[in-house]
This record gives structure tokens, sequence and C-alpha cells, in this order.
């Protein structure tokens, strides 16, 4: 192995240490949940030391390293002045000084000035990530002085050469089936436009297995849709998708029931809502309608089984009366006590009572409700006399 080649291992091996060490110290710092005002994990005696034992082991490497490229560069280069023994012994004295802050922070904690053991984390995570990025540099440096040195960029090139075309090449080729340059000339068709030679390539393999593969699929889709008819046409997708969307809708509205308002509210003949209705009705309202909803002559509240309404008819006119009340008829506002999805399920038992109501029923007040929402006005007296 080539000094060149060996640097770059080591180049490599080296990130992929550091970004290990890094994972291992982000799983071991999360060891409490954060909370508002408070750091995002506890910085434990352990893990500073450890940070510190990182810096003091690239700082190791650097130290090497720069005696390394000041070898290479020879005597009186740049290298050696860059490297020289103050900057060695500076480099070497700083995890000292990251120490005797580290014992500083766990000794005494009283302060503001004084760092806490969260703040000394990521001053420790910040100087081994500088100290990182200097060794990287300093790896990148011998190498290229290596290369120099030593002229080992031809046989790195022949060892390449040597080991033969990589994976991807393998794959890239067996998908294209691309000739050689050498391969070209007994492909030529001996078409010349302009210095342009046409080639007599064959197709790709993946474009031609797409190709064949639509010819299969076409043959599958056409005898289960239109032979054996076990897949859906076009227009039986549609109807399917048709009747899925109206189902998703109702089940959307069905949620908004607690949203539901006068302008919105729709008269629904479901039996869970007017069964909820019916017994809301009895809970609330038959004291004052009686309890086929029809009253009688000695109730307080009209009848609201038949044609004629005092307030309006219709599932939204109704619905508004439930909700706002009729205070100066003693009538109050149920939007406080019922929700919405409630009063909609009373209106539309209201409204299902239509026609219903019993011999003793209350004499018809108001105005007639026709289907379009139109009213005729009656004289409530003579109707209740020829009835």
């Amino acid at each position: 192995m080539t000094p060149n080649v060996m640097i770059a291992n080591i180049h490599k091996r080296g990130i992929a240490t550091f970004i290990s060490i890094l994972a291992v110290f982000g799983v071991y710092a999360q060891s409490a949940p954060a909370s508002m005002g408070t750091p995002a994990f506890e910085v434990g005696a352990p893990l500073i030391y450890a940070l510190v034992a990182l810096a003091v082991m690239q700082v190791i490497f650097i130290v090497s390293l720069a005696g390394i490229m000041r070898t290479l560069g020879g005597p009186g280069g740049w290298i050696k002045k860059l490297v020289d023994r103050r900057l060695g012994r500076a480099v070497a004295l700083a995890p000292l000084a990251l120490i005797s802050i580290s014992a500083n922070a766990q000794a005494y904690t009283g302060g503001d000035k004084d760092l806490s053991g969260y703040e000394l984390f990521w001053l420790l995570v910040g100087v081994n990530l500088l100290l990182f990025i200097i060794l990287m540099v300093q790896l990148r440096l011998v190498r290229s002085l290596t290369t120099v040195v030593t002229g080992a960029t031809e046989p790195i090139a022949t060892t390449a050469a040597e080991t033969g075309p990589s994976w991807l090449d393998t794959v890239l080729n067996k998908l294209t089936r691309r000739a050689s340059v050498e391969e070209e000339k007994d492909l030529e068709l001996h078409h010349d436009y302009d210095g342009i030679r046409e080639l007599d390539n064959v197709l790709p393999p993946w474009w031609l297995w797409l190709f064949y593969g639509t010819i299969i699929w076409g043959v599958v889709y056409v005898v289960n849709v239109h032979v054996i008819q076990i897949w859906p046409d076009s227009v039986g997708e549609y109807e399917n998708e048709m009747v899925q969307a109206k189902a998703d809708i109702d089940a959307y509205l069905a949620t908004l029931t607690t949203t539901v308002d006068e302008n919105t509210v729709t008269m629904t003949d479901d039996a869970g809502t007017l069964a909820s209705g019916r017994e809301l009705f009895t809970t609330f309202c038959t004291a004052c309608h009686g309890a086929d909803a029809s009253g009688s002559e000695t109730s307080v509240g009209p009848n609201l089984t038949d044609a004629f309404w005092l307030h309006g008819g219709g599932i939204k006119n109704v619905f508004k009366t439930i909700k706002y009340g009729v205070p100066e008829k003693g009538m109050i506002s149920w939007k406080t006590q019922l929700q919405p999805a409630e009063i909609r399920a009373i209106a539309c038992y209201i409204m299902s009572m239509a026609g219903k109501g019993g011999a003793t029923q209350k004499a018809p007040q108001g105005e007639e409700w026709k289907e379009d929402g139109g009213v005729a006005p009656v004289d409530s007296a003579k109707v209740a006399v020829t009835q």
C-alpha cells in the first residue's frame, strides 16, 4: 500500500470515527427531557471528561501530523515555520486548560459568570469540531505532500486499473450494453454527416424490458377488463369513485354536526338522529308542547304538528326558534344548554311529526307554511271554529 493510499484511508477512518463518537455523545446526552427555560439535557462529569479526552486525542494526532509535515517539507520550509515548537507546545497545553475549566465548573456552581455544565459541554463540542477540522486539513496536506515527494500518482492509477471496473460501472454496462471505444469501428454504419458518425448500437436492455412490460400489461388489462371482466372499466371506476366520494362527503359532514347553525342545518330522516331528537324533546319540550308535540288547549306552547307556524316553518326556522327562543312569549334560548347537533336532532324530530297530532291537539296558530317557503295568512280563530 502506497503512502498516499494509507493517508486516504486514515482520512476516511478519521471521519467515520469522529461521527461515531458524536453519535455516542448524542445518545448519552439525552438523559433528561427538555423543559421550558432549562437546558435540553443534563450534562454530567463523565460526558465532560469524555469530550476532554477526545480533544486530547485529537491534539496528539495534530502534533504527530505536524511533525510528519515538517519532515516532508524539508528543513527551512514553510511547513517547519507553521508547526514550530512553540505552536506545538501551545496546542499541547490546550487540553490542560480545558481540564482546569472542567474542574472549576464542577467544583463551584455559584455566580452567574461561571460556566455551567451545559455551557461547558457546548464549548468542548466547539473545540473538538475546530480540532477535527484542523486534523482533516493536516491529513489532506500530508496526502498532497506524500504524492509530491514519492510520486505516487502513477502507482495509484495502475492499482485502480488493475482492480477492474467498479460495481457501478458493471451495472451501467449491463443496463446499457454500451460498446467500448475499441468496438466502435465494428458498429460504424459508414454514414458521415459533417464529421458525425452513425453507430449501429443495440437498444438498451432497460428500454427493451420496459417496452416488453407495456405489452405484457396491455394483454393483462384487456383480458381482465374486457374478457373475464374481473376489473372495472373506466366507466365502472368512475361510478365506484363517485360512490366512495359521496360516502366520504357524508362522513365528513357527519363530523361537522357540532358546527351546524340556522344557515347550514338540513333535514334528515336518519333513525338515530330522530331517536335522539325524540329523547331530547321528551326531556326539554314536553312540558310546553305535549308528549306528541301537538299541545293541547291548556298547553303553553303551540301545536308543532300542523302546517301553521308563529315564527316560520321549515327546518331552518324551527332550528332558529329553538336556538334563540322567544323570550317575550316565555320560550327560553336553548343555545347555552344544548349543542348544535342536539338542536338539529330536535328540529328534525319536530319536522317528522307533521300531521301526526292527536285528537286533543291545540288549534292552529300563526300562518300556514308552504313547501316553497311561502306563507299564507289565515285567521286562526276562524280555523279553530271550523275545526
